[in-house]
């Protein structure tokens, strides 16, 4: 697979990631290298940033970049991975039915999920806006992010099928199709929610959201 270079030109194979740093002074760098990307990111858009913009806004020599990522693309992956996979791994827990069954209602807990997935507020919305962009552009960033979609629908379906022996489902919800819907809710209006700054407009957001999923899937 094409590798994109920093003036967004393709080269040949790509090459393998730079090992993770173990000492804490090189982990530090490593972090201060991403929180400059981040800024870099907002501040210009991920085409018009350079490696040269993010090493000079964290204060480091160009060449420490890459001993680190082997270019900008690499920056963005490890910011979803730490992001939607948090949150991600968060909500999968929350849905095993052997967290919940026999002491909580599921009602409370999918609407205590939703009010979670709407304020998990881990990156500003000007990154959240780039990472949407390249899941349209990049194949291998699409890769990883359907993976996760795939283990966040067999949690739902999961969480359904406890839920139906509980009596709890109603009788004429589409199985195949629950876990589908249900996700594309909650995701396409939580992402939506997330690029208004007003708190009380994501808040209404998601009580909203939590009101369709409860009458989609609760007798």
């Amino acid at each position: 697979m094409a590798s994109i270079s920093t003036s967004g030109a393709t080269s040949g194979a790509r090459k393998p990631s730079p090992r993770a740093p173990q000492q804490a002074r090189s982990r530090r760098t490593r972090q201060k290298l991403i929180d400059a990307a981040v800024e870099c990111f907002e501040r210009h858009g991920f085409e018009e940033t350079t490696t040269a913009m993010i090493a000079s806004e964290a204060g480091v020599a160009v060449g420490t970049v890459y001993n680190y990522f082997n270019d900008k693309r690499e920056i963005i992956l490890e910011l979803f991975d730490r992001t939607d996979r948090e949150v991600a791994d968060h909500v999968i827990a929350q849905l095993d039915p052997a967290s919940w069954k026999g002491t909580i209602d599921p009602r409370d807990r999918t609407r205590s999920l939703i009010d979670a997935i709407f304020h998990a507020e881990r990156l500003r919305p000007g990154i959240q806006r780039i990472l949407w962009a390249q899941y349209f552009k990049d194949p291998e960033f699409r890769e990883p992010f359907e993976a996760l979609r795939n283990r966040i629908r067999d949690a739902i379906d999961a969480f359904i099928v406890a839920v139906d022996e509980a009596g709890l489902c109603r009788s004429d919800l589409d199985r195949e199709m629950a876990s589908f819907v249900v996700l594309n809710a909650v995701q396409w209006n939580s992402s939506q929610a997330f690029l208004n700054d007003d708190p009380a407009f994501r808040d209404a957001a998601a009580d909203a959201t939590a009101e369709l999923v409860a009458r989609y899937l609760f007798v």
